[in-house]
Parts: structure tokens; sequence; C-alpha cells
């Protein structure tokens, strides 16, 4: 009896020490996330380094940290990250988003295209779709093509889980000489969908100068 006692209590021991990395893993994950978003990008690479340090980083490790790179301008660190984040584990479809958030920030429109039409090809999610064909609109009319941006535009169609649709009108709007109209689709959204959902919806605006406050980092 006592030496069952014995072996339940060992196996207890191990099993809680098996979890406690996972436990701290996400804790330190968590850190870096809250850092990033508080404007902190030091400390979100050192608790990310961290996390490195106990084991392999994991996918949604490797897209934060290219999250925070392509936040500060460094391209090609960000690019590599979430490449690596993509081949860790392809069930994940931020990395996916990502590669071609990097090259539209780069006004790389043709580039952008391809990386968002390539990943429309391996999605079923309903919100990256939406993402997607909203990002494909971005990068046409970024390049100034309104033949391409009108086709685009009407891909976004009417509702949507995400603030996809008011943000493509409002691009729209911007991309044509209406800014009141634009600024209306936007604050639509804002009453419907919370700051943290609309952001990365946003950010091509401001990165294409039609809106001036910069939104807060998306890193969902």
């Amino acid at each position: 009896m006592r030496a069952l006692i014995a072996m339940f209590l060992l196996s207890s021991v191990a099993g809680l020490a098996a979890a406690e990395p996972n436990v701290a893993g996400e804790d330190l994950l968590g850190d870096a996330k809250t850092a990033a978003q508080s404007g902190r990008p030091d400390a979100a690479q050192a608790a990310l380094n961290e996390l490195d340090k106990r084991g392999t980083p994991s996918a949604l490790a490797l897209d934060l940290r290219g999250s925070i790179y392509l936040e500060q301008g460094k391209y090609d660190e960000a690019m590599k990250a979430f490449r690596a984040a993509q081949e860790l584990d392809h069930a994940i479809y931020l990395p996916r988003l990502h590669v071609g958030d990097t090259a539209l920030r780069q006004q790389k429109w043709t580039e952008a295209r391809a990386a968002y039409e390539l990943a429309m090809k391996s999605t079923n999610i309903l919100v990256l779709s939406e993402r997607l064909r909203y990002a494909i609109l971005i990068t046409y009319l970024g390049a100034k093509d309104d033949a391409g941006a009108k086709a685009a535009l009407t891909r976004v169609v009417f509702p949507t889980e995400t603030p996809a649709y008011y943000y493509a009108q409002a691009a729209w709007a911007f991309a044509h000489g209406d800014s009141k109209a634009g600024v209306k689709w936007m604050k639509t959204a804002e009453g419907i969908f919370d700051a943290k959902k609309s952001a990365w919806f946003a950010r091509p605006l401001y990165d294409l100068g039609w809106i001036k406050t910069k939104p807060p980092l998306a890193l969902d």
C-alpha cells in the first residue's frame, strides 16, 4: 500500500514538473504580447528570447516576434519570422496573413496581392477570407488600379463578421477623395466592433496617409 502511495506521489510531482514549463511558456508569451501592445518592443523581445531559451519557439511566438519587427520597420526580420511560423505550424492563419502585410507595409502591391491570393486559396476560415478580400482591395487602391479595386470591392460583401465591409467602403472613399464618407464608414465600424478588432483594418489607411491617428498594434 505504501509503495502504491509513493508511486502515486512521484507520478503527481512528475506531472506537475512536466506541466510547469508549458505554464511558464504561456505566461512569457502573454507578457510579450502585453509589452508589444503597450509600446515596449524591447521588453516583448526579451520575453520571447527567454521563451526561446526554454525550448523550441512556438509558431505563435514566432508570429509575435515578426509582428514586432514589422512594427519597427524591420521587414526582412519580420518576413523571416513569419515564414518560420508558417513552416512550424501550417494550421494557424496569422503568419500567412502577415507575410502579405509585410509586403503591403513596403507598398509592394503586386507582391502583397500574390501573398494574399495564395492564402485565400488555402483557407475556408470566414474571418480570414474577409480580411484577405479587404487586403486585396487595398493592394489595388495603393497601386491606383481603379478597375482592379472596383472588382475587389464587390467581393467584400455585406454583412461581414469582421469590420471588413465598413473599412472597404472607407478605403474606397478615401482613395477617391471623399474623406468625409471615409470617416463616416469608419465611425460606423467603431460603433459595432471594438478597437482591437478594427486596428488591423485601419492600419493600411494610416500607412497610406488617409487617417492621421495611428491604430494600436494588431496582434489578433
